[in-house]
């Protein structure tokens, strides 16, 4: 199977990680400068075939999307199921997974991903309704990392979060309602972090099933921030207490 993925971060990206996946890279023939020239020499480096195209057809390869006048057709990835999580996590102490509640915009999904996998995220899951699909602009918004970390869309979330506690996670869900201050929380644990849409946050039945509820404290005149915003506040506030202080 065979997809497209655009933008120079994304193919940087891909490019130094599984260079394998490449098919063959549409690049705009008027275009050359030094980060152009560089993927060049590693795409010929890889004996990766390069097409130079006019913006023309470069927008009607992608629909018209922003593409930094470069798009290359890439093998599929290989795609995770619930049935791998285990495996994934089995040698891994302190488990950090991203559960994405309903995030039906396809930027704040990239945003997230790309937040995830900078803070070291084992796994990312999502529910296969009411989700954006890890599509062409995903993977630009995310620069190409989400090929980087299992993501994993689910049928049934909430079987999904039994099955996690089962294996001892522990499931912590952001939403403003909470007066737990997500900066008093001891995340040295194995842990999945839940966000939900701007718009309506955590589904109830989500939320019941959470063994704790946080929140970041406010000081203007709105409820909620932008999920991307907000799942990098608490990803890093994990990360300082895992690697930069001994949490007591």
């Amino acid at each position: 199977m065979k997809e497209l993925i655009y933008g120079i971060h994304s193919i940087e990206n891909l490019l130094f990680f599984t260079p394998k996946r490449f098919i063959k890279v549409f690049i705009f023939k008027n275009r050359n400068d030094l980060r152009i020239k560089n993927i060049i020499n590693n795409l010929n480096k890889n004996n990766i075939l390069i097409k130079f195209c006019n913006k023309v057809f470069l927008n009607k390869k992608c629909n018209g999307l922003i593409h930094q006048g470069i798009i290359a057709e890439i093998y599929k990835n290989k795609k995770y199921s619930e049935k791998n999580i285990y495996n994934i996590l089995k040698n891994t102490i302190k488990p950090l997974l991203l559960i994405l509640d309903c995030i039906t915009d396809p930027r704040n999904l990239g945003a997230c991903i790309r937040n995830a996998y900078a803070s070291g995220v084992n796994i990312i899951i999502i529910p296969k309704k009411n989700s954006a699909k890890i599509n062409s602009l995903v993977k630009k918004v995310s620069c190409g990392v989400c090929d980087n970390i299992p993501i994993i869309s689910v049928v049934n979330l909430s079987r999904t979060l039994f099955f996690l506690k089962k294996i001892n996670i522990v499931i912590i869900g952001a939403t403003h309602k909470s007066n737990n201050l997500f900066y008093n929380i001891n995340y040295n644990i194995p842990l999945a972090l839940i966000f939900g849409s701007e718009n309506k946050g955590i589904r109830k039945l989500t939320s019941k099933l959470c063994d704790l509820l946080i929140s970041i404290p406010m000081k203007g005149n709105i409820l909620s921030l932008n999920v991307s915003v907000a799942t990098g506040i608490v990803l890093f506030e994990v990360i300082r207490q895992r690697f930069y202080l001994n949490f007591k």
